[in-house]
């Protein structure tokens, strides 16, 4: 069971090169949105992300003669620290910004659908990840950013203030970017 596999996702599989969960280290993670009332290209960095450990399967639907499995999970918190550069435009007003981030998310439920294929290492049959989908939930966010491109403590506040006030519009909008780049980052 997936509840089984939990030490051994927090500590990493070296073996089959899968890094550590608690805390997660993602180096580089970029999206795009280029469409709808946030346009932003954001590259984000040297993140690090602790709460994935605390994980509930809540579903498993698998099909192993089409390597195919779904897995719904649940997890309460999720914390994430870094480096962030956005460039776009947000609602009317272009946005240019470069510095550190702090944002955490709580109450997430997500789903990854899993597409495999057949590989054979040493006259073994393995399963090699082909495509990965990935979709999520979120219950409420909240975002802290230090700018260190414009150097304006007030736009800067300003700025925490409106992702804050409208999380929920911004996320809607750079879902499916997001989405796009966990399944990258975890098929990678």
């Amino acid at each position: 069971t997936f509840d089984h596999l939990r030490p051994y996702l927090i500590s990493g599989i070296p073996e089959i090169r899968l890094s550590s969960i608690e805390p997660m280290v993602i180096p580089k993670m970029e999206m795009q949105n280029g469409h709808g009332a946030v346009r932003v290209r954001a590259v984000f960095g040297n993140m690090t992300i602790y709460g994935a450990s605390n994980y509930s399967v809540i579903s498993v639907r698998s099909d192993i003669n089409r390597l195919r499995m779904d897995l719904g999970l649940s997890i309460p918190r999720i914390e994430a620290t870094g480096t962030y550069e956005v460039v776009g435009q947000v609602l009317l007003f272009p946005v240019r910004s470069r510095g550190e981030f702090w944002a955490l998310f709580n109450n997430i439920t997500g789903l990854g659908k899993l597409y495999g294929k057949e590989v054979k290492k040493n006259n073994v049959k393995f399963m090699k990840t082909e495509r990965l989908g990935v979709d999520f939930k979120l219950g409420s966010s909240r975002f802290k950013i230090k700018d260190y491109l414009n150097g304006n403590n007030v736009l800067g506040e300003a700025m925490n203030q409106f992702l804050n006030q409208n999380a929920d519009i911004i996320i809607d909008e750079m879902k499916p970017a997001a989405a796009q780049a966990i399944s990258r980052h975890f098929k990678n």
